[in-house]
């Protein structure tokens, strides 16, 4: 049976240590923030429906209302135009903080799920610290789970933008954000996954492999003070030259004449 491994020695500017610690905290304080903005947006919808942002967002997007005719306010005789153009929180960032695709029925649901994902992550991040403070392989496990699960659900959460985005570039630029989203945390769970690869394998005695790129073999590794030394290859320039290993007649290009005295 095929053994998968992920081997990543160092982050693009720190140590693998380093890197996962600044990834928990990353993730506690992005998925917080997510889950602020989603309960808001519940509570939104649950007391005004589609009729605080959706409506006028998604007219908007299809040009058939103006940004300065979406709202107007009559105040003592006054007129006030409440300005709110496509490219505004809640008709951009809002479709994938608050769900603002979706109609309430849907939005609700969406919410809710969404709401209960973030939360599990936010505690699943603190795991995560316990875990490498400790240096306990299955304490990462929980992120994750978690984290192929909301990869997943942003994805199709992607894709929707893109769907309902009736070419409105404000929108199409916010689905491409969260789709580069989606790949940074496809890196940041590869690096969790090689330091549970690492704990796992210090712990049951497993050294850690190291290739050499150059000729296929070993490399030098040091693991628990025991050094694993390899020979290197054997010199090989006689294959590629071999018009210099054997004898050439008299009057050859590269051969001296014989000295006369």
């Amino acid at each position: 049976m095929a053994k998968v491994e992920v081997q990543i020695r160092r982050c693009f500017c720190c140590g693998l240590s380093v890197a996962t610690s600044v990834i928990a905290v990353y993730t506690f304080i992005l998925y917080l923030l997510l889950a602020i903005a989603a309960g808001i947006a519940l509570s939104d919808t649950t007391t005004n429906g589609d009729a605080s942002h959706y409506n006028s967002c998604e007219l908007e997007a299809q040009g058939k209302i103006n940004a300065e005719n979406r709202k107007l306010t009559f105040t003592g005789g006054r007129t006030v135009v409440v300005v709110q153009d496509s490219t505004s929180y809640h008709c951009s960032l809002g479709l994938y903080t608050e769900e603002l695709k979706y109609s309430a029925n849907n939005r609700y649901v969406s919410l809710v799920i969404d709401i209960l994902l973030y939360v599990s992550i936010v505690l699943a991040s603190v795991i995560l610290l316990i875990g490498l403070c400790s240096y306990n392989q299955w304490f990462l496990l929980p992120w994750g789970f978690l984290m192929i699960i909301d990869i997943v659900r942003g994805f199709i959460s992607v894709f929707f933008i893109f769907w309902y985005s009736y070419g409105n570039l404000a929108r199409v630029a916010t689905a491409i954000f969260f789709l580069g989203l989606q790949f940074l945390h496809i890196s940041l769970w590869m690096i969790i996954a090689a330091k549970f690869q690492r704990i796992y394998n210090r712990k049951n005695g497993i050294p850690d492999k190291v290739y050499d790129v150059r000729g296929g073999s070993r490399a030098p590794s040091t693991y628990y003070g025991e050094t694993h030394v390899v020979a290197p290859p054997p010199h090989r320039g006689g294959d590629y030259y071999p018009d210099q290993h054997r004898p050439q007649p008299y009057g050859h290009y590269d051969q001296q004449p014989p000295y006369r005295y």
